[in-house]
């Protein structure tokens, strides 16, 4: 069994992943997609993307659905929906080993069910917190909505899978609490290695405050703004909200309204990590994470991070002590934090140092690592020890190992 050589052999495999859409930038599951994908590559894996935009030599590129009044909705939130197309679909799944599904929408439980036809194994993730929608729908974080969409989309995409890869125990914990019955591999979405501190930090001219994310009602940058006005340093600080999203107007009338200057962008990697290796703080401010690989990023880069200590967010799995934590949606504890590391410079730089220590453990390597463990185990599971389509890899065979 592959089981008893996991740390000496890995299997080569064909890994077709199954997302809505792979060509949209700003989307954080389309990212994390595109970074697994690499990192399976790099290992030597051959990596199918199945989406909407899909353009690699294998890939499968399908067209947009649409769906009236929903299309225009989820685009605004860097969402399109898939179309299924059989014939092409299952020509991309010919000899896979596994498929590997991103979303649980309509289209991908179609293509769950061709996976089963044609006698695949196949595994999930959980990218989607059922949060995002009660936030985008005004409702804030209604139990009862959040509690629908939990059951929907284990009745109808879940409930088919004997593996799910969630980015973080508090996701893994609320699939537990609303009846998930799989396996559940807690397994990082990972950083990528080129963010890292800065050889030499630079002396700002003013107190560079940073947060990335989609500017959504439940990433909250609002409270970043309204703390950044009740700061004692306000005229100090200068304060960049990276990311683009439905929530932009409103946020620049509020900084407007409380006199905070902000500066919005939307950057590639290489000038990404060279704003947060010049910045001094990192906030995240969001109300519900399912991980939150942007505050990561910027932990390796070295930044100490100030985080909201919310129930539904797993990004406080990032905090080392209670001076990176603040009160979820509450401006004056968020200042306060603010206040206390602007006052604080060498301990600021001290500790930044300690934070990029610690994210080495979210490494992309070994997530993948896991992540093939995981397709191992139900390929394994499945019966799939005698297909053909795999090469095993390794300097001792295995009927000798057994020996």
């Amino acid at each position: 069994m592959i089981k008893n050589y996991q740390f000496k052999y890995y299997y080569i495999m064909k890994i077709v992943i199954v997302i809505d859409l792979i060509d949209l930038k700003t989307n954080g599951s389309v990212m994390t997609a595109i970074r697994f994908a690499d990192g399976l590559k790099v290992r030597g894996h051959e990596v199918r993307i199945v989406a909407i935009g899909a353009d690699g030599e294998n890939d499968c590129c399908v067209n947009e659905r649409y769906v009236p009044v929903l299309s225009e909705v989820s685009a605004k939130n860097q969402i399109k929906f898939a179309k299924f197309d059989r014939k092409k679909i299952a020509k991309a799944y010919e000899g896979a080993d596994i498929v590997h599904f991103i979303f649980p929408f309509k289209f991908e439980i179609k293509c769950k069910k061709l996976a089963d036809e044609m006698g695949i194994p196949t595994t999930a993730a959980f990218h989607v917190q059922p949060e995002n929608f009660s936030y985008n729908m005004h409702l804030g974080s209604s139990r009862f909505i959040s509690n629908i969409i939990y059951t929907k989309f284990r009745n109808e995409f879940y409930k088919r899978f004997n593996r799910i890869h969630c980015p973080s125990k508090c996701i893994a914990n609320q699939l537990k609490r609303h009846g998930y019955k799989a396996e559940i591999y807690v397994i990082s979405n990972g950083y990528d290695k080129a963010f890292v501190p800065p050889v030499t930090r630079v002396k700002n001219d003013k107190f560079n405050v940073v947060m990335v994310g989609r500017l959504a009602p439940e990433k909250n940058q609002k409270v970043l703004i309204k703390a950044v006005a009740m700061s004692r340093h306000k005229d100090d600080i200068r304060l960049t909200l990276l990311g683009n999203g439905p929530e932009k107007k409103n946020l620049e009338k509020s900084a407007k309204k409380l006199g905070v200057a902000v500066e919005f962008a939307f950057l590639p990697k290489d000038k990404l990590i060279e704003r947060l290796q010049h910045s001094d703080l990192y906030v995240h401010a969001a109300k519900c994470e399912t991980e939150a690989i942007a505050c990561l990023e910027a932990v390796a880069c070295g930044l100490v991070p100030v985080i909201a200590d919310s129930r539904l967010s797993a990004t406080p799995q990032f905090a080392l002590d209670e001076r990176s934590l603040f009160e979820n949606d509450n401006a004056q504890s968020l200042a306060e934090k603010i206040d206390y590391w602007y006052e604080n410079d060498e301990e600021r730089l001290k500790m930044g140092a300690i934070y990029a220590e610690s994210a080495k453990q979210y490494s992309l390597e070994n997530s993948i690592l896991s992540a093939e463990r995981m397709f191992k185990d139900e390929i394994n599971d499945f019966g799939s020890a005698t297909r053909t389509a795999s090469v095993l890899v390794g300097t001792t065979s295995p009927q000798k190992k057994a020996e």
